[in-house]
């Protein structure tokens, strides 16, 4: 792993970067024109009442098992200034910036991070207004309301949390452990949050509210972009999601990291090859957007967002073929860590793509039912009756 001075994209910038507003992202675009999440949800009744392999109700049960925390958090405390429970009086004085970093980062992976990062706060990568679906699930403010957070929270603690290895194969049925991390991600970010808060120092944790995260973990040092859109990390390749905490809290700035991603998504293209709604681009870069969905002024593999919604909700459940397919998904080992080395180094990438394919790296797994019969019944649940 190499460090840095400036992110891997920076070289790729040909203009000025135009903030995007949240509202033209696809799940808020999704919301206003047919409520798109909300059908999703209707096709993933309608698997688990057909009791279709890999999306039964025990899959559906999963994952909204897994999600309980994230909505809870979510529309209670993300998206909004952190305020102090017992410490509402005074602040730590004058914090020496290089010990209170190490003291933040130790908390947030005892909360729950595998990975932590700190990155100036960029206003590049801060929504301009607040969108449709952020403002359903947090209720942090309303559709439009303006986002300008810079100034008053100069650095962002972003976190990265690990999806499992063998969930993620079994996509694009049912893989709870994005919802599960999702609520890590919540849990972890407003528990940071309220640490910083109880030192005096201001705080706003968020996980997809207010910025683009893929861009505030890259500068914070935890990967880089890769050809789906997603983090690349050394450690769990894109297998991640992020949260994040805005602060004042004067910290020490991590360096960006280069690990051959960009070089190697240029050979690769698996994701691509596998998406199964076409919304990855399989040719070159440009810093042209296909809609709103993109913003100009970078050379990028810019995603057909909706196109991807659109599976969504054709499948009853989100899609991580992507990640599933993507080389650097690999459970941990000697063989994938000798083989990370030559990534990183871009050396032997056809060969090394070649081999994952040969090897069977990226199928779906076959293992996708339960030891039960999943068949349902009709019931009426007290709280409806008469």
């Amino acid at each position: 792993m190499k460090y840095v001075e400036e992110p891997t994209y920076t070289r790729f910038i040909t203009a000025d970067i135009p903030r995007c507003d949240d509202r033209n992202t696809a799940f808020s675009k999704g919301q206003r024109e047919g409520n798109k999440y909300s059908s999703m949800h209707e096709q993933c009744v309608e698997n688990l009442q057909k009791g279709r392999e890999g999306k039964t109700v025990i899959d559906a049960a999963t994952f909204s098992a897994g999600a309980t925390v994230d909505y809870l958090v979510r529309k209670n405390l993300l998206g909004r200034e952190m305020r102090p429970v017992y410490n509402t009086g005074h602040r730590l004085r004058s914090p020496d910036p290089e010990r209170i970093s190490r003291i933040v980062k130790e908390k947030a992976r005892w909360l729950g991070a595998d990975l932590v990062g700190v990155a100036e706060t960029d206003p590049r990568w801060i929504y301009t207004h607040w969108g449709e679906q952020n403002v359903r699930y947090s209720r942090a403010a309303e559709v439009g309301d303006p986002i300008e957070i810079a100034e008053q929270y100069p650095y962002v603690i972003v976190m990265a949390h690990a999806m499992g290895y063998e969930m993620v194969r079994r996509s694009p049925a049912v893989e709870a452990d994005t919802d599960l991390e999702y609520s890590r991600g919540a849990w972890s970010s407003a528990s940071l949050a309220t640490f910083i808060a109880e030192l005096g120092y201001r705080a706003l944790p968020a996980v997809n509210e207010i910025g683009i995260n893929v861009a505030l973990a890259v500068d914070a040092g935890l990967g880089e972009a890769g050809r789906h859109g997603l983090l690349i990390t050394r450690d769990y390749g894109p297998r991640v999601r992020i949260s994040k905490v805005f602060t004042n809290l004067p910290l020490v700035l991590d360096r960006p990291i280069d690990i051959g991603v960009q070089k190697f998504c240029e050979v690769c293209k698996l994701c691509s090859r596998y998406c199964p709604s076409n919304s990855l681009m399989n040719g070159e870069r440009t810093d042209q957007p296909w809609d709103v969905h993109n913003v100009p002024g970078m050379k990028k593999w810019p995603i057909k967002a909706m196109n991807c919604l659109d599976f969504w909700v054709k499948n009853g459940n989100h899609c991580s073929v992507c990640i599933r397919v993507c080389p650097w998904n690999k459970p941990d080992g000697l063989l994938h860590r000798l083989v990370r080395v030559l990534a990183e180094r871009n050396l032997m990438s056809r060969a090394i793509v070649y081999f994952d394919q040969l090897l069977g790296y990226g199928k779906q797994t076959r293992d996708l039912s339960y030891p039960i019969d999943s068949h349902m019944e009709r019931i009426q649940r007290a709280d409806q009756s008469d």
